[in-house]
């Protein structure tokens, strides 16, 4: 059995990201050992694959679309949307407060990140209550936030892959790992360029805004970044078929979650439409609560006296519950409260929900690029079991 050494964790460098997991050497357990300290899954197959990898995001867009038809108010359809709103506020307003419990409630980060837990909320706060005093303003912010969706995922899911990576023993080489980051990248621009360059994809309205069009940039931009695509998919699947011919398979759940990563942001309009009611909520959120709420219970100490295959069962604890529900009280403070305070005092309560969305989400970007670097052994330790 193999295992991940606790030597070769701690011997990273202190400023080691998820993209040096690769520099793990895989060990051998000691023959008498019963349980390896390193699980192939972050919660369980069945969470990971349905909540992690885009699962449950490809089973509710096939209902909606295939079964029951896009443009049918059944029941049915009312009851998928009411899904998709749930799933909103359940994980993805919860996934972002999410970054700021582990930002705010360890002690890891309370020296060097004072950027990040005062000078950077400060100023956010600044600009959303400017927005919710010009009109002008909300507008823009929804459309920055739009654009940098593209990013935030796919540097996400580029993370999460590498994890899976590490957890089953998939030795990420430098060129595996270039390739796999090109892929994302050609996958962020191809999204990015589209809505500069295509009205109809620049979005109509999003959190009660008109959405601004800033283009038509040159077509030939586009069509670029479709080429870069296109050979960025074909150098993966040329890597990964050569790898399986010498009997290096690529992780399942690897697999899934960057076809995934991919398919959100490349299908056309009349599949996008359907399928981006669940993405934000159902493929974004929450693998990001899946990775969070097994560090969360890692790092409380909740499987002192569990092997890590068993860290699902402790998600009906009363531990795990009053997480989650702490997560959701929280979210709806803010992007619900908030904003009711707010038009208590003469503010529009559109502009508020927009100006405390957006601002509120730029936080949780910028935050998680430095908070997921793994500048830290433990942080390094609690991903790798």
């Amino acid at each position: 059995m193999q295992a991940v050494s606790s030597s070769a964790i701690s011997s990273l460098p202190a400023n080691a990201d998820i993209h040096d997991f690769e520099k793990i050497h895989v060990v051998e357990s000691p023959a008498d050992a019963t349980e390896s300290t390193t699980y192939c899954w972050i919660l369980n197959p069945v969470i990971d694959l349905l909540f992690c990898c885009g699962g449950i995001v490809w089973l509710l867009f096939a209902l909606h679309y295939f079964v029951l038809g896009p443009d049918t108010n059944s029941i049915q359809v009312q009851t998928l949307l009411t899904v998709a709103a749930l799933g909103t506020i359940f994980l993805g307003e919860t996934h972002t407060i999410a970054s700021l419990v582990r930002l705010y409630g360890e002690k890891r980060f309370e020296s060097g990140f004072s950027f990040y837990t005062h000078l950077l909320p400060l100023a956010l706060s600044a600009l959303a209550l400017v927005a919710c005093s010009n009109k002008e303003i909300p507008p823009i912010l929804a459309k920055i936030y739009l654009l940098i969706v593209s990013q935030h995922f796919t540097k996400q899911t580029y993370g999460i892959v590498l994890l899976y990576c590490i957890k089953h023993d998939y030795k990420m080489r430098d060129w595996d790992k270039r390739i796999l980051a090109n892929l994302m990248q050609a996958t962020m621009m191809f999204a990015i360029v589209r809505q500069l360059t295509f009205k109809s994809w620049s979005g109509g309205e999003f959190l009660g805004q008109q959405i601004p069009f800033w283009g038509p940039i040159p077509e030939w931009i586009f069509v670029s970044c479709c080429i870069w695509l296109a050979a960025s998919v074909c150098v993966m699947v040329a890597r990964l078929f050569y790898r399986c011919t010498i009997h290096q398979f690529f992780p399942l759940p690897a697999l899934l979650l960057t076809t995934t990563g991919v398919l959100i942001f490349v299908l056309g309009s009349n599949l996008t439409g359907t399928l981006w009611l669940y993405v934000p909520a159902f493929f974004h959120g929450s693998q990001y609560l899946t990775v969070t709420t097994s560090v969360y219970l890692k790092d409380q100490g909740q499987l002192a006296n569990l092997p890590p295959k068993k860290i699902a069962t402790l998600l009906l604890q009363k531990k795990a519950l009053r997480y989650f529900g702490f997560l959701l009280l929280a979210g709806v403070a803010i992007f619900i409260g908030i904003p009711h305070i707010l038009q208590q005092f003469g503010f529009n309560y559109i502009m508020s929900v927009t100006a405390i969305f957006t601002t509120v989400q730029f936080h949780h970007v910028i935050v998680d690029h430095a908070i997921w670097r793994l500048k830290d052994k433990g942080t390094r330790e609690l991903l790798a079991t």
